[in-house]
């Protein structure tokens, strides 16, 4: 008989009301060559569920109130959880705005390192936003409900929430790659600072067009755009071919 191992998985730290070490997911069970697929433990699917009640929450208030009328406190009051439960799951009420954006920029990282290591830093950071395109296009109408709540708000289409948490994660992306390098430190500057001025741009592409196109589309539109710049109309795209 094929012997039978247990494959754990890290574990969280004990949240309100657990008094030890739940793990989050249930440890993945080896028969031989097969795998019986783990599932959520009680503990994480209620974690699930506090989060994803917050987020509806905050949203459903954004809309009623408005973004600047609503606070923290309100939303904790709605959802039935303490303030302190709010800030487990959200750093500040910006973020309940943008709670896929982690996961993406985990994708994104993943996606980059996977790129060969003697590409330049630029093509390889367009080459992962193409690879992960399906998770970044997921979503358009809450994209834009979104947009729409930070415009009545009176903030920009970018907020400087994202633009920080995405800027500090492509520098981190290619500095890893550079290690000891002393360029390393320009080049992740530079491509992260790229990459913010295509964001700000692109979305406001998209927005003036009535949303109606894929925001992806208008930030490869934007990246043409620069190559353009750079080295003219003529010859291949190097954010394509890595050239």
């Amino acid at each position: 008989m094929a012997a039978v191992g247990i494959r754990h998985r890290p574990v969280g730290g004990p949240a309100d009301g657990y008094a030890g070490d739940v793990p989050d997911v249930m440890p993945d069970v080896v028969a031989g060559d097969v795998v019986v697929a783990s599932r959520p433990s009680l503990r994480a699917r209620k974690k699930d569920a506090t989060r994803q009640l917050i987020e509806d929450t905050a949203w459903q208030l954004f809309q009623d109130r408005g973004y600047d009328a609503t606070t923290v406190q309100d939303i904790a009051e709605a959802a039935n959880v303490a303030p302190r439960t709010f800030f487990r799951y959200f750093a500040t009420k910006e973020a309940v705005l943008y709670p896929e954006l982690d996961d993406v920029l985990d994708e994104l990282s993943q996606a980059f390192d996977a790129r060969p290591a003697t590409e330049p830093a630029l093509v390889s950071l367009v080459a992962a936003m193409d690879d992960i395109s399906d998770e970044l296009s997921e979503g358009r109408e809450k994209k834009f409900e979104r947009f729409e709540m930070l415009r009545r708000a009176g903030m920009q289409p970018t907020s400087a929430f994202v633009t920080s948490r995405v800027t500090a994660a492509v520098e981190e992306m290619v500095r890893r790659r550079f290690g000891d390098d002393p360029e390393g430190d320009l080049q992740a500057r530079l491509a992260a600072g790229i990459l913010s001025v295509v964001m700000t741009i692109s979305n406001e592409q998209w927005l003036a067009g009535g949303a109606i196109s894929n925001l992806e589309d208008e930030a490869k539109n934007c990246f043409e755009t620069l190559r353009r710049l750079i080295v003219g109309t003529t010859g291949p795209s190097p954010f394509l071919t890595g050239g």
